[in-house]
């Protein structure tokens, strides 16, 4: 039995995942929590089980991926742990199949908080991760989905502990070296113990100009609520458009609440073309649950 809006017994383990297609990772996510490993290590399995698997590329994310408008496979990555604000991302990287285990060595093991193309590729390949040629070869874009916002995000919740992290391959057929909110620290994710943690998916160019990851945790640590949160940034982003844009948002305090906000009245599967969710469908398991559910947010009003 779970409740929505929703303490956590007192264990205080949350994981969250945006869209019903997250389910694979926020299992595989719980699985490396249960076995005592921490919540950046669970996160990096939990992602890397979507990225290396080619099915989920209609979900915009991975090796299976949509291309640029050249033809070629640029995946963003970041995560960031909200002990003690660390962040690593990588954008336009060609070749890995990991890309959010580069962004984490970015993270533990670089300088620099956020590396690109081909610096993030050099990185990558002087860390160890192997280059793959085939991911980095010119293709074409197939058949694709309806709606191409799709990132993958998830938040882990471990005790004291927080932390965030998104993978995607961009809208199909963007222009080389297009970066979106995705991988940016405050728009596609944030985390901060003083308040929680928030991941964000939908129109990245819209997105990053107005931080919302960072509002919602902000808002967090003045008490709202993370459903509250996520309504208050999405309803003021709204306010400054005329036109209609798409964003999810998902969040969760440190006292193991969360919740979600959306513009996204309707949305398909685009795993399951004959399931269809009247908002946006995200992914939750608590530690007092089994297994993870699927749970709908419906556009706010």
């Amino acid at each position: 039995m779970f409740l929505r809006d929703h303490l956590t017994n007192e264990m205080n383990k949350v994981i969250l995942g945006t869209w019903s297609f997250s389910k694979e990772a926020v299992t595989t996510t719980r699985d490396a929590l249960l076995s005592s490993q921490s919540s950046i290590d669970s996160i990096e399995k939990g992602i890397n089980s979507i990225e290396e698997n080619m099915k989920y590329g209609p979900c915009i994310v991975g090796v299976g991926g949509p291309r640029n408008s050249h033809g070629f496979l640029e995946m963003d990555a970041a995560v960031m742990n909200g002990r003690h604000l660390q962040f690593g991302a990588v954008t336009a990287l060609k070749g890995f199949s990991k890309p959010i285990s580069v962004a984490r060595s970015v993270m533990e093991r670089c300088t620099h908080s956020m590396l690109t193309a081909d610096g993030a590729r050099i990185f990558a390949e002087k860390e160890g991760f192997t280059f793959n040629p085939e991911l980095a070869s010119k293709d074409t874009n197939g058949e694709l989905p309806f709606q191409c916002h799709d990132t993958l995000g998830l938040i882990v919740l471990d005790g004291d502990d927080i932390s965030c992290g998104v993978s995607t391959s961009g809208m199909p057929n963007k222009h080389p070296g297009r970066v979106g909110d995705s991988a940016l620290p405050g728009n596609g994710l944030y985390a901060d113990v003083s308040g929680g943690a928030a991941c964000c998916s939908g129109d990245g160019d819209f997105i990053l100009k107005f931080c919302p990851a960072f509002q919602v945790v902000q808002l967090l640590k003045q008490g709202k609520k993370p459903k509250e949160a996520c309504n208050i940034v999405i309803s003021d982003m709204t306010n400054r458009c005329s036109e209609y844009f798409e964003i999810s948002i998902i969040a969760v305090n440190m006292k193991g609440e969360y919740g979600a906000g959306t513009t996204v009245a309707s949305w398909k599967d685009p795993l399951e073309k004959d399931k269809t969710f009247n908002g946006f469908p995200y992914v939750a398991w608590t530690s007092g649950m089994d297994e993870p559910v699927c749970l709908c947010q419906e556009i706010i009003t």
